[in-house]
């Protein structure tokens, strides 16, 4: 236990090592912890560390200046620096395994629960992505700016955290926990209203619970809003979904839809009665 390291990002930046949380008090300390985790291992020359830490103003010396920050932060580290902290010939690195850290965890996490949810796991796949939505704390590295790396990064944690939301709902449903997914994706819609797949979910979601009427008054308000907002039509997911809720197809009545199957969205097939929404597989 003495050895267990733990790093998390998703959030504001805290570091546990062996059971204990690390007292950072110092911004510059947090800061500079930040960028390292950024850089997954690698290397951070001085001059971008300290960018980072004092924004464009000039430094005479950045390197000397960079030392004191670190030097504060082995401090806080205590022993276990040497092996977290390392300098090389091109900078300091963050020695951290992605299973040390929120970030490598989330990422495993929502994988896992996708493939489970496509197996047909749906319980383990509420679990498991119950469990990667629950470390995110707030906002990745919100110490740091916004460089355009930085910004691609948080973007991609944040486009996988949405397709863990709506998946988790998935799951739900496969599970046969509809009024949990109703409730959810009431409140998804809202957060996120240009996400047709939480549409598509919430409009099956009704209709598996006995309201087609409402779930017919759903598809009318989503498209609504795609035309008036957006100038577009729903997409083909959606436009299959109205046909088959009109036809009151039987298939939409079956409890282990699994959506997130990877060559199912390649394709574009439907997926033991409903259809993976494509869009969902811009984050990965």
């Amino acid at each position: 236990m003495t050895n267990t390291v733990m790093c998390r990002v998703l959030g504001p930046i805290e570091i546990e090592i062996g059971g204990v949380m690390i007292d950072l008090r110092a911004p510059r300390q947090r800061q500079l912890l930040a960028v390292l985790s950024f850089a997954a291992g690698s290397s951070v020359p001085n001059e971008v560390l300290a960018e980072h830490l004092w924004g464009h103003a000039a430094l005479d010396q950045p390197g000397a200046n960079v030392r004191v920050v670190v030097h504060r932060l082995r401090a806080a580290l205590g022993p276990h620096s040497g092996r977290l902290l390392q300098l090389d010939r091109c900078g300091y690195r963050l020695l951290l395994t992605p299973e040390q850290t929120d970030r490598g965890q989330f990422t495993e996490l929502v994988g896992a629960g996708m493939r489970a949810l496509a197996d047909g796991r749906a319980a383990e796949a509420v679990e498991t992505l119950r469990g990667s939505l629950a470390l995110w704390r707030g906002q990745p590295w919100g110490e740091l700016g916004d460089s355009p790396e930085l910004l691609g990064a948080r973007t991609k944690l944040l486009e996988l955290r949405e397709l863990a939301i709506e998946e988790l709902q998935a799951a739900r449903l496969a599970s046969g926990d509809t009024a949990a997914a109703v409730a959810a994706l009431s409140e998804a819609v809202i957060q996120a209203p240009y996400r047709e797949r939480r549409w598509e979910l919430l409009i099956v979601a009704l209709f598996r619970s006995g309201r087609q009427a409402d779930a017919l008054a759903e598809l009318r308000k989503v498209r609504r809003l795609l035309m008036t907002e957006v100038g577009v039509e729903p997409g083909p997911a959606l436009r299959d979904l109205e046909r088959r809720l009109l036809d009151h197809d039987p298939g939409l009545l079956l409890r282990d839809m699994s959506a997130c199957a990877a060559s199912d969205r390649a394709s574009g097939t439907l997926v033991r009665g409903f259809r993976a929404y494509p869009a969902a597989r811009q984050a990965s």
